[in-house]
C-alpha cells in the first residue's frame, strides 16, 4: 500500500503550546500560558483548545481537513494516501486509508488520525496539516486518544480485538492489551487516566488501566426483555428490548462519573409476520457508573429510549434512529446525540434524563460526529461532506438552539461519484421526511447491516431463523442472494424495505427504480471488504509466521474438500451453471445448466419453535426447507456468528459443524490434527 513519504523515527514530534498575548494577568509582553484541554473521547470531528480550528476526518476521501471556525473556510486538506480514491476497472470504490477518528494532544499541537483501511496511525502538525510521522498499528484502527501528559497515544483495533499504546513522540510501540470483540470508540473516565473502550457489537464497555496498559473489566450492557403487559400477561414487543448492538460512542458527563453510551437494541424475539419496523430496533442511551476510574462498577443507572422503561423517566418523545455520537454542554446539563440514520440531533436534559428537543431536519446527510464548544454545536455530515453549526443559549424558557448560518463544505471536491453518494445516503437513511424508505424514522438498511456488515444477531423470519449476512465487499460475485437463493439482485431488497422497514417502494416505479439502482451500486461497489486481522486469535503470531500459518491452513482447506463448494473469488459456488442467476431454474444439488444450486449440509433445524420451512422466492418459485445457498467467505472473520441461523458462535464452531463433531475433536481416523485445524481457522480469518 502506497503512503506519502513522511519523516519518522528520530524526528521528534514537537508538542508546542498555543501562545497568546498577555492580558489582565500581566504586562502586554508577557505570554499567556498555553491553552490545554484533554480530549474526552474519540471522534471524526475535533476542535482545537482555543476553538479556532476544526478538524474533520473523511473516510470516503482518504483525507483530513483543517477548518477556520471564524471564517468557516478550509485552511488545509491533507491527503493521507498516495492519490485520491477512485473507481477501479471493476468499478469498486475502496479508499486505501479510510481516516476514521481524530485526537488532539492537550495543547492542540499534534493531530493523530487512525486509518481504518491502511492500519496506520498518522501524526500531523495540527496548525499546518504537515505530516510528522506514521506507523502501522493494527488491523482496522478506529478510536484514538492521547494521554493527559501527552506521552502516549491509545488506539482501538477493531479487527485485532486489542488496544494498542504507542509513544506520542515517535509513534514507537509501547504496549498492547487484548480485549473483547471489535473495540471501537475510546473515552477517558472521570480521572482522565482510566481508558474506556466500547465494543461495536457488544458486550459493552471495557475499562483499562494505562500505567501499564491492561484490561481491567468489561461492563456488559444487558439485553433487555420486553416488558409484560399487566392486563394480558404477555410481552409488549414495542417496548425497547433485545441485544445491544451499534455501540458507537461513550462519554463521561462533565462533573459526574456517569458514562453515557450510545447504542441500539434489536428485538429479535418477535417472529414474522408480527415483526415490523416499530418492533425491530430501539435507539438507546445507557448510563453507567464509571466511578472515578478503575473504581467504577459499571452498574446501569438508567437506560433511555423511546418508551417508558424502569428508571428511564419517560426519555425520548420522538423516534430517532442510529444514535452514533455524543457531546455535552460544558456544565454537563445537556447531552447532544447525533443520530446517523434519522439524520437529526436529539437534545437530552442530562439531569432530568428526558428529551428536551429534536433538531430535525439537518441540512445535510449522515451525521456521524458532534462537538460542543463556546456555545456552538458543530455537526459533521459525512455523506454531504459538510459541517453545520447551531448557536446554543440558555434562556428563561429553556435551551435555545438555532441555526448559525448555512452548512459549509469540508472538502473542496468530493472524489466519491455522485451515484455512490446517493446510494450511501439511501443505505443509511431512516429519514422518513426525505425518502419513503421507512416509517416514522425507525429503520435504515444500516440498522441491521452495521458499517455495511452484520449486526451479529439472528432474526426469526417467515422462512426460518436467519443470521444477518454481511454486504462488505459487494454482492456482484456472490451469486444468488438470501440463504435459499430467493433473490438475484440488490434491487430486490425493495421487498425488505417495505416489510421490515415500513417503507413504500416499488421496483416498477421508474423514479424509485433509479433510487434502487443507486442503492445497488453503493452496496455492490462501495462497501469496503473487511481488513483481515494482523495477529492470530491468541495474539501470539503475526508477520511472516502468520502468513505461513495461513498458507498451511489454505492447504488444509483444499485437502478437506472445502473448495468444492467454497470456490471462486468470493469462495462460493452459488449460481454455478446459471450465469444469469435465473430464479426459475430447477433446484439442484450439483452444478447443472440453468439450475439453482442449493445444498443440505445437515445444519438445519426441522423441529422446535422456529424450524426452517418451505416458501417461495421473490417471484413465486418454490424453495424447500433446509436447501441452502453456499455463503461467500469473503470477510468471514467479521461476520460472526455463522451458518444460516447463527448457531455457530465462532469459526471453530462452524468448522466443527461442517466436519462433524468427531472429526473436529480429532476423534476419527481421518480427522485433521489440532495444528491443522488451528491453521485452517487462521486461514478462514484471513479471507
Amino acid at each position: 500500500m502506497d503512503h506519502p513519504t513522511i519523516r519518522r523515527g528520530g524526528s521528534a514530534l514537537a508538542l508546542a503550546g498555543l501562545l497568546g498575548c498577555g492580558g489582565g494577568n500581566g504586562p502586554p509582553s508577557m505570554p499567556m500560558p498555553a491553552i490545554r484541554a484533554q480530549q474526552t473521547h474519540s471522534s471524526a470531528l475535533a476542535i482545537s483548545p482555543d476553538h479556532t480550528r476544526l478538524y474533520v476526518a473523511h473516510p470516503d476521501a482518504d483525507s483530513v481537513s483543517v477548518l477556520d471556525t471564524d471564517k468557516r473556510t478550509i485552511l488545509h486538506e491533507i491527503l493521507l494516501a498516495a492519490a485520491p480514491p477512485a473507481q477501479g476497472a471493476d468499478n469498486r470504490y475502496e479508499p486505501t486509508v479510510g481516516p476514521r477518528a481524530l485526537a488532539l494532544d492537550s495543547t492542540g499541537g499534534t493531530l493523530f488520525v487512525t486509518g481504518q483501511r491502511s492500519g496506520y496511525l498518522y501524526a500531523l502538525d495540527a496548525a499546518s496539516g504537515a505530516p510528522r510521522a506514521q506507523v502501522f498499528v493494527c488491523a482496522e484502527p478506529i478510536g484514538v486518544l492521547v494521554s493527559a501528559d501527552d506521552a502516549s497515544v491509545f488506539v482501538a483495533c477493531a479487527q485485532d480485538d486489542e488496544i494498542v499504546e504507542v509513544a506520542a513522540i515517535d509513534l514507537s510501540p509501547v504496549a498492547a492489551a487484548p480485549c473483547p470483540r471489535k473495540p471501537w470508540a475510546l473515552a477517558w473516565a472521570a480521572d482522565g487516566q482510566t481508558l474506556l473502550a466500547t465494543h461495536l457489537l457488544g458486550p459493552g464497555v471495557s475499562n483499562l488501566t494505562t500505567a501499564p496498559l491492561a484490561l481491567g473489566i468489561t461492563w456488559p450492557l444487558a439485553d433487555g426483555p420486553a416488558q409484560v403487559d399487566s392486563e394480558t400477561g404477555s410481552e409488549d414487543p414495542t417496548e425497547p428490548h433485545g441485544p445491544v448492538r451499534g455501540i458507537y460512542d461513550a462519554v463521561v458527563r462533565p462533573g459526574t462519573s456517569e458514562l453515557w453510551v450510545a447504542h441500539i437494541m434489536l428485538g429479535i424475539d418477535t417472529p414474522q409476520p408480527d415483526l415490523n419496523f416499530q418492533e425491530t430496533v430501539f435507539p438507546s442511551l445507557s448510563i453507567l457508573d464509571s466511578g472515578s476510574g478503575s473504581s467504577g462498577t459499571g452498574s446501569q443507572l438508567a437506560r433511555l429510549s423511546v418508551l417508558t422503561n424502569p428508571g428511564d423517566g419517560g426519555a425520548f418523545g420522538d423516534i430517532v434512529s442510529g444514535p452514533h455520537a455524543l457531546a455535552f454542554s460544558d456544565d454537563g446539563r445537556y447531552a447532544f446525540v447525533a443520530d446517523t440514520d434519522s439524520e437529526d440531533i436529539l437534545v437530552v436534559d442530562a439531569e432530568q434524563r428526558i428529551e428536551t428537543q429534536l433538531i430535525r431536519p439537518l441540512p445535510g446527510h449522515l451525521p456521524e460526529a458532534v462537538v460542543y464548544a463556546n456555545h456552538e454545536l458543530y455537526v459533521q455530515e459525512r455523506n454531504s461532506e459538510d459541517v453545520v453549526l447551531f448557536a446554543v443559549a440558555e434562556t428563561d424558557q429553556g435551551l435555545s438552539i438555532t441555526p448559525d448560518g448555512p452548512a459549509y463544505p469540508t472538502l473542496a471536491a468530493d472524489p466519491m461519484p455522485a451515484n455512490l453518494r446517493l446510494g450511501q445516503k439511501l443505505f443509511y437513511s431512516a429519514n422518513s421526511d426525505d425518502l419513503p424508505l421507512t416509517s416514522n424514522h425507525w429503520v435504515a438498511c444500516a440498522t441491521c447491516h452495521l458499517e455495511g456488515r452484520s449486526d451479529a444477531v439472528t432474526w426469526i423470519f417467515a422462512q426460518g431463523p436467519r443470521d444477518t449476512p454481511t454486504n462488505a465487499g459487494g454482492l456482484l460475485d456472490t451469486g444468488f442472494l438470501f440463504r435459499t437463493a430467493d433473490r438475484n439482485q440488490v434491487q430486490d431488497y425493495w421487498r425488505t424495505i417495505n416489510i421490515e422497514q415500513g417503507g413504500h417502494f416499488s421496483i416498477t416505479d421508474a423514479g424509485q427504480k433509479a433510487l434502487l439502482d443507486a442503492l445497488a451500486a453503493y452496496v455492490n461497489t462501495a462497501i469496503p471488504t473487511p481488513v483481515p486481522p494482523s495477529t492470530d486469535a491468541a495474539h501470539a503470531v503475526q508477520g511472516q509466521a502468520l502468513t505461513d500459518l495461513r498458507s498451511r491452513g489454505q492447504a488444509v482447506f483444499t485437502q478437506l474438500g472445502c473448495a468444492s463448494c467454497h470456490s471462486g473469488p468470493a469462495k462460493t459456488d452459488s449460481g454455478a451453471g446459471n450465469a444469469t442467476l435465473d430464479l426459475t431454474g430447477p433446484v439442484v444439488s450439483s452444478p447443472t445448466p440453468g439450475g439453482v444450486l442449493l445444498h443440505d449440509v445437515g445444519t438445519c433445524a426441522t423441529s422446535g419453535p422456529t424450524p426452517d420451512v418451505a416458501h417461495d422466492d421473490i417471484d413465486g418459485d418454490p424453495r424447500d426447507p433446509c436447501a441452502f445457498d453456499t455463503p461467500a467467505l469473503r470477510g468471514l472473520w467479521d461476520s460472526a456468528p455463522y451458518l444460516h441461523d447463527g448457531s455457530a458462535a465462532t469459526l471453530d464452531d462452524a468448522v466443527a459443524a461442517m466436519l462433524g463433531p468427531a472429526a473436529a475433536a480429532g476423534g476419527s481416523a481421518t480427522a485433521p490434527s489440532p495444528d491443522d485445524l488451528h491453521a485452517l481457522v487462521e486461514y478462514l480469518r484471513s479471507l
